[in-house]
């Protein structure tokens, strides 16, 4: 089957447009639900009731509040992260307790 030229070009514009219709949505690097997490994240609303009762801290996390210290003053240097200009890095403290979770 043989196309003329205008036939070859009408073919070629229709199958760009499917393409483009095709695109999915933006993906954003940091989804909005997360951007919220330094003031309503787990971490920050739960962490400081637990540390008002040692029992309570030490249900969650299986150790007390003092070797919770302990161990994270010994590998904070390990598992620290930088920011990015795209985005705010998990605090090690949020990283430890994770973890322990």
């Amino acid at each position: 089957m043989d196309f003329t030229n205008k036939e070859l070009a009408m073919i070629a514009l229709l199958l760009d447009e499917d393409e483009q219709v095709a695109q999915e949505p933006r993906r954003y690097w940091v989804h909005s639900a997360w951007k919220k997490r330094e003031n309503e994240g787990e971490f920050q609303t739960l962490y400081k009731e637990l540390i008002d009762d040692e029992t309570k801290f030490h249900e969650y996390f299986r150790m007390s509040m003092h070797c919770f210290d302990v161990l994270f003053k010994k590998i904070e240097k390990y598992i620290k992260k930088q920011d990015t200009n795209f985005r705010k890095c998990i605090p090690p403290k949020h990283r430890l307790a994770v973890c322990l979770r």
